[in-house]
């Protein structure tokens, strides 16, 4: 056989064994058997949401906690001013003579987490303050729907469970709005997949909640390696500790966020999101040597001239991830973005040949503040 056949067989092998490791293993975390909690039994709730700089946003997301469908007794909302410089300490002043159970936490440079940076920081503030039983967290840029609490707290029904992550819908129209509503799910479903293999890949830490009592005894955030993707990083240590973990894939529990609004912010992001998934250790080795199987085959097919293989490439990549989003879009009841998923695909191909180069900045920026990349 020449090392043209091997290079191509190989380069399928691999494509096709990224598709059925991420299908098998989300349908088996998409049909994990949930028991919910009868409605007398709830527990109760606290909803921490850090906040800096976000006046824009931050009343649409209390209000729109403040709504919810959760006996108003039981749970109650921790909003963490963290450092604001704009109105977002007066505006939440302001909701909390109306809405009851909202809670104010104001974080300043003097009573910051000194070993605790940017988010985990404001995030370990407001749930040293919380009394609920369930910690549910979100961010100040989202709004959730009026049944989210009472179906994430569901889920906690088992004792073992001590981690529910959910999806969050990117919303807004365009093209642009739209790769991102797909990019979103298509991590979801990723990180689902990955729960349902028992290797966690990672969640999104505007849709996650902790059982308290499991997330006082690893140490919360202080005892945990500092991370820019400080979900990824909760999410592991609770695998690590043994604490069953749940990613719930349905309507009543995912929310709305905003999209990134230039490509500036967008590319921003996915530093971060680069950044922090190096600390996967073997598991980014094999989702890259994945993503770069689909190149070395194209190219390969092009060099020799065969470009009826160079489309079927394309067509296993584009196939096989349209095969790993649209059971995830079909549960979340998003059909208005079925027809948004091949171009999104395009458009993830050509970006992965960009996401290295994103690593060459040492300086990560989020919320704006820098962080300098730990080195592993």
């Amino acid at each position: 056989m020449m090392i043209v056949d091997v290079i191509i067989i190989t380069s399928i092998i691999i494509l096709v064994t990224r598709t059925v490791l991420f299908s098998v293993g989300a349908y088996k975390e998409r049909n994990k058997k949930i028991e919910f909690y009868d409605e007398r039994e709830f527990p109760s709730v606290s909803v921490v949401v850090p906040a800096r700089n976000e006046e824009e946003n931050i009343e649409n997301c209390i209000k729109s906690i403040a709504k919810s469908n959760y006996p108003t007794n039981k749970y109650e909302i921790i909003a963490v001013n963290d450092r604001s410089t704009d109105n977002t300490g007066e505006i939440l002043s302001n909701l909390s003579k109306e809405i009851s159970n909202l809670k104010i936490v104001n974080i300043d440079e003097v009573h910051q987490h000194i070993n605790l940076k940017g988010k985990p920081g404001a995030v370990q503030s407001g749930i040293d303050e919380a009394k609920g039983d369930i910690v549910l967290m979100t961010d100040a840029d989202c709004k959730v729907g009026e049944k989210w609490i009472k179906k994430i707290t569901s889920c906690y029904k088992d004792p073992k469970i001590g981690f529910v992550a959910s999806f969050t819908n990117v919303e807004g129209k365009g093209l642009f709005n739209k790769i991102q509503a797909i990019e979103w799910i298509y991590m979801h479903t990723l990180g689902c997949a990955g729960i349902g293999l028992g290797h966690p890949l990672g969640c999104f830490g505007n849709n996650i909640s902790v059982r308290k009592s499991d997330f006082d005894e690893i140490g919360g955030f202080e005892k945990i390696r500092f991370s820019v993707t400080e979900d990824l990083a909760l999410i592991t240590e609770f695998h690590k500790q043994g604490k069953g973990i749940i990613y719930l894939v349905d309507e009543d529990a995912d929310i709305d966020t905003l999209p990134c609004k230039t490509l500036r912010e967008y590319i921003r992001q996915h530093h971060r999101w680069a950044v922090g998934g190096m600390e996967l250790g073997w598991k980014a080795v094999f989702f890259v040597i994945s993503s770069i199987a689909l190149w070395v085959g194209l190219i390969t097919s092009i060099i020799i001239g065969n470009y009826f293989l160079a489309l079927l490439f394309l067509l296993i990549r584009v196939i096989g991830d349209y095969a790993v989003i649209l059971p995830s879009i079909l549960r979340l009841k998003k059909m208005e973005l079925i027809p948004w998923i091949i171009p999104s695909v395009m458009f993830f191909i050509i970006l992965e040949i960009f996401v290295p180069f994103l690593l060459l900045k040492k300086t990560i920026t989020w919320k704006d503040q820098s962080f300098r990349r730990l080195k592993t």
